[in-house]
């Protein structure tokens, strides 16, 4: 299966790009494309001080937008978007495909002083977002949830093939999300598809380095800091075969404490 990571900055208003990088995807036989964190909205320090009210009309227009794109396009496209709700703003990775929308509500955020999401957004139970196209069982999970064994422990038991992980990620830290999620593909046996950002905020800057990690822990494709399409090949097989030759599954059934 061909999945693809569309690495960019904000794209509030570009329709034209949208439509100009899906349908390079399509060509290229893409089932499934990845949108990074704060690319259909603006990002999060320019949003915090801005109107629910223009959240909310850009969110709708983008919602629209790529339910229709899906469509037109045939692809399912996972995508994080601000939606505003009763008045008051949540954090939504949503799955678009030609025939259905779903929605996960982010539930763990930052709350650094730097970077306070927590004091921002509304939270809501729900389960992490899992669905199926072809042979592979792909979950999706928020970059900051990365950091929280519960979310793999779910995907672990759901036998998840491939962890789709969004992120927004700057600062110092491209190596150690280069270790954190090599070390969670390999203790789960799954492929996990990393897309970040690119473009600055202020003096922050969004380095991108969106990856393919293998079932087996290792890099197999990476993009560096400007804008890029990254296309890559997925085999279940790889995925079952890491699987069964670790056995990290069936042995941790004999955990007893």
């Amino acid at each position: 299966m061909k999945v693809a990571v569309i690495q960019t900055a904000s794209l509030p208003y570009e329709k034209a790009k949208i439509n100009y990088f899906l349908s390079i995807l399509r060509s290229k036989g893409v089932k499934l494309v990845l949108i990074p964190e704060y690319v259909l909205n603006l990002f999060f320090k320019n949003l915090e001080n801005s109107p629910l009210s223009f959240i909310k009309k850009q969110s709708e227009n983008q919602i629209k937008l790529f339910k229709k794109l899906s469509r037109s396009f045939n692809l399912t496209i996972v995508a994080p978007v601000v939606v505003v709700e009763k008045e008051k703003p949540y954090k939504v990775f949503i799955k678009f495909s030609p025939k259905s929308v779903r929605f996960y509500y982010q539930q763990i955020f930052i709350p650094y002083s730097h970077w306070n999401e927590k004091k921002f957004f509304e939270t809501k139970k729900n389960k992490p977002l899992i669905f199926k196209i072809e042979n592979f069982h792909i979950g999706v999970l928020p970059g900051f949830e990365t950091h929280f064994s519960e979310f793999w422990d779910y995907f672990r038991n759901k036998r998840i093939d491939l962890v789709l992980v969004p992120s927004v990620s700057t600062f110092d830290t491209k190596e150690r999300w280069r270790k954190v999620l090599s070390t969670q593909a390999f203790l789960n046996n799954c492929y996990i598809l990393r897309a970040n950002r690119i473009g600055n905020y202020e003096d922050w800057e969004f380095y991108g380095d969106s990856f393919l990690v293998s079932p087996n822990g290792n890099i197999l494709q990476h993009l560096n800091k400007k804008e890029e399409l990254l296309i890559v090949d997925l085999n279940i097989k790889v995925v079952k075969k890491a699987k069964k030759e670790w056995g990290f599954g069936s042995l941790r059934k004999n955990l007893e404490f």
